[in-house]
């Protein structure tokens, strides 16, 4: 395996503006009918009153307009009830490690990046091409199935930033292609690419909130695994086995 990307097998588990604007419609509605009635009732004719029938339409429309006024209301509740536990829900992410479906990942100056991947049946090799935002290949690793056959389920990749010749590359967007191979030199179709990161915070932007992983933001919809982030070693015990992060 080239020095700079390394493979970890992993396992995993797996705004209502619209309503308020009906509700403003309605009341309008509502209080221009209720104003029309009462004007027509001071006004009519004491020798030729309103029709019992008409009148009786009229009151049955005025209770439905108000009957859909209360409905929206308190659907507008609801949403917001909704929303607010989708926040709710949405903070969670933050300070844990996920995979979300898109093979492009943010690279920072120095830094590293990493992806997860899922192999088909019946591969033996498996070429990684990491390309940079123009479409150009930046590394190319190939590698053959250990004993045993490739770990089944999610696997990590880390790359390190740096090419073949082990010169840094620029910070920017980068995305991992993944060719799966049998034994007999055929592609096989299949392979799934994701990015992975560390959810560092929460950012609205037009009502939608996005989960911020390193330099990209992704709708909460977009995550597909979630993982507890590695937790630090207790420096005051000596004796304590250090948990390394993956290489890069």
């Amino acid at each position: 395996m080239v020095t700079g990307v390394s493979n970890t097998a992993t396992t995993y588990t797996g705004a209502p503006s619209a309503s308020e604007s009906a509700g403003v419609s309605l009341a309008k509605n509502f209080d221009t009918f209720l104003t029309l009635l009462t004007t027509q009732l001071k006004n009519q004719d004491p020798t030729s009153p309103m029709d019992s029938k008409e009148f009786t339409n009229q009151l049955v429309m005025f209770s439905q307009v108000e009957q859909s006024i209360n409905q929206n209301k308190n659907l507008e509740k609801l949403l917001a009830m909704f929303g607010s536990q989708q926040s709710s829900n949405n903070l969670n992410y933050i300070g844990k490690i996920v995979d979300v479906d898109d093979n492009q990942v943010e690279l920072q100056k120095g830094g590293s990046a990493f992806w997860s991947y899922e192999l088909p049946a019946g591969a033996t090799s498996v070429k990684y091409n990491i390309l940079d935002s123009a479409g150009k290949v930046v590394r190319t690793v190939t590698s053959n199935a250990p004993a045993g056959g490739f770990p089944k389920g999610r696997i990590e990749l880390a790359w390190d930033g740096k090419d073949g010749q082990s010169v840094e590359q620029p910070s920017g967007k980068y995305k991992l292609e993944v060719i799966a191979k049998d034994g007999g030199g055929k592609t096989i179709d299949g392979t799934k690419v994701f990015a992975r990161g560390y959810v560092s915070s929460l950012d609205t932007v037009d009502g939608q909130q996005y989960l911020v992983i390193g330099g990209n933001k992704y709708p909460p919809e977009k995550v597909v695994s979630v993982y507890p982030a590695p937790t630090a070693p207790d420096p005051s015990n000596d004796d304590e086995e250090e948990e390394q992060p993956p290489a890069a």
